[in-house]
């Protein structure tokens, strides 16, 4: 035997590295088969996966998680809460009709109450009050003002929260009101909240004020997921007011940021019993983000002031098995009969929604697009520019916003049905974050949104058939090249 073993190290690192990795793949196939998603999406999965295992494996685990297991409970018991606060509201007040059976609905506008109703588990509420802003600096100006008027709770949660003049100013308030007795929340998501480190933060947590996390992206953390955002944007104040929209908490959305500026976006105010079901979201992303259940009947009081709007609150994310909002949004362009109107800022359709929009198209739907110029994310713009000349040859009309930055996220379906919220009308919103959007039905309100619409697009470039066609070669490739990311964009 002997004395020593004569081994090529390198060829022997290089033999055990790809059968290690090929093992690694043999055992994350099966996985990935599991998942069920789509077939072109489990398909690349596995052939990158089988090309290069380490890398693919680890980009998997990295991105390709698509689902998380939410505690069940927390559902269970905020909505037995919520039921328990609606069952002691009083059912026959004539300026809060608070349930009104969809049937009362124009048809189209019934089909889609009853869908997001079947998906979400939310019928229609009645007696809501609904304010539309277009204006960073008025919507800013309305939460302050209900903040400072608040006498039991404020939840407030934004994706992206910065630490600059428009943070300190709400962190101030909420302190304020936290000094005062008030009960505060504030909920950030791991990655949009970075720059919320404790210092910033320290003065509302030393006045008595709550304050977490959702997802934190250091690794090892409860529920990390990386590519799983909570992209809500929500504050309620005493269960009786309540936003919600596309703005977030910093100094750009006011354009005070020249590189984006104007910024365009659009935020709700809301009033009445639909506010009870915003806050329910929020109770749910609390719970889960710091384990604390706030859920109990003294956070669900009677409604104050009530409106005339017919109001659902649709939330969705990776923890659904439905999609919820794309199901709504799908549901939405295919029942429109007159026109469809539909702005979004990032614009990265999959087939059943690009379908959707063609079919529409085709059936003389009025079908108009109304997407950013210039955007904060070149990637998702470019990838959506690739679906630019198949929707035109459909007849859908497209519009790119101009100047500066276009946030808002609204559709309004043949004038009596409209909804603002934070999903944008591509795969990230539909299958990887947590969204909430507030669906209005009524031709008052759908009026106000088309009339935001038209002002909006005649100040917009639009795009013709004949631009696609003679488009550089370059464009094309760089376009064509972001499509094929499309998936985890």
């Amino acid at each position: 035997m002997p004395e020593t073993w004569d081994i090529n190290w390198p060829h022997f690192i290089t033999l055990a590295t790809t059968v290690g990795g090929y093992l690694l793949a043999f055992m994350l196939i099966p996985r990935i088969i599991l998942d069920r998603r789509e077939s072109a999406a489990t398909l690349a999965w596995i052939l990158f996966i089988a090309v290069v295992p380490w890398l693919g494996a680890a980009l998997f685990f990295l991105v390709g998680r698509t689902r998380v297991r939410r505690r069940t409970r927390k559902r269970h018991r905020t909505r037995a809460a919520f039921q328990r606060s609606m069952d002691r509201l009083p059912g026959s007040a004539e300026a809060c009709d608070f349930e009104r059976p969809p049937i009362e609905l124009p048809e189209p506008v019934r089909d889609i109450a009853r869908l997001a109703d079947a998906v979400s588990q939310e019928p229609i509420i009645g007696g809501n009050g609904v304010e539309v802003y277009i204006d960073a600096n008025q919507a800013y100006d309305s939460m302050q003002a209900a903040i400072e008027a608040a006498e039991h709770h404020v939840f407030m949660q934004s994706y992206i929260y910065r630490a600059d003049q428009a943070g300190r100013r709400f962190r101030d308030l909420l302190a304020a009101k936290a000094r005062a007795g008030v009960e505060v929340r504030l909920l950030v998501d791991g990655v949009g909240g970075q720059q919320v480190s404790r210092r910033f933060i320290r003065p509302l947590i030393e006045a008595g004020g709550g304050y977490g996390v959702f997802m934190p992206t250091m690794p090892f953390k409860p529920h990390w997921r990386p590519n799983l955002r909570n992209h809500r944007k929500i504050l309620v104040v005493d269960a009786k007011i309540g936003f919600a929209g596309g703005l977030n908490i910093g100094e750009e959305y006011q354009g005070r940021r020249k590189k984006f500026a104007p910024w365009r976006d659009t935020h709700l105010r809301l009033e009445g019993p639909v506010v009870r079901r915003l806050q329910e979201v929020f109770l749910e992303d609390w719970l889960f983000a710091t384990g604390e259940d706030l859920a109990d009947a003294e956070h669900f009081v009677e409604p104050g002031a009530c409106g005339g709007e017919l109001v659902q609150v649709v939330d969705s994310g990776p923890d659904e098995p439905t999609e919820p909002i794309h199901a709504v949004f799908f549901t939405a362009v295919n029942e429109a009969e007159q026109r469809a109107y539909i702005t979004t800022p990032y614009f990265v359709p999959d087939a059943a929604m690009l379908m959707a929009l063609k079919a529409a198209a085709w059936r003389g739907v009025d079908v108009r697009l109304l997407l950013p110029g210039k955007s904060d994310l070149r990637l998702v713009q470019w990838a959506g520019r690739s679906y630019f000349q198949e929707l035109l040859e459909a007849g859908v009309r497209i519009f790119e916003h101009r100047p500066g930055v276009l946030h808002a996220k609204t559709m309004v379906i043949d004038g009596a049905w409209s909804t603002v919220g934070s999903a944008n009308m591509d795969r990230r919103s539909f299958r990887l974050n947590f969204e909430v959007n507030v669906l209005v039905s009524g031709e008052s309100f759908a009026a106000r949104m088309e009339r935001i619409f038209q002002a909006d697009i005649e100040g917009a470039r639009e795009i013709t058939l004949g631009q696609v066609r003679t488009k550089r070669l370059r464009s094309r490739m760089v376009e064509a090249f972001a499509r094929i990311l499309s998936p985890v964009l």
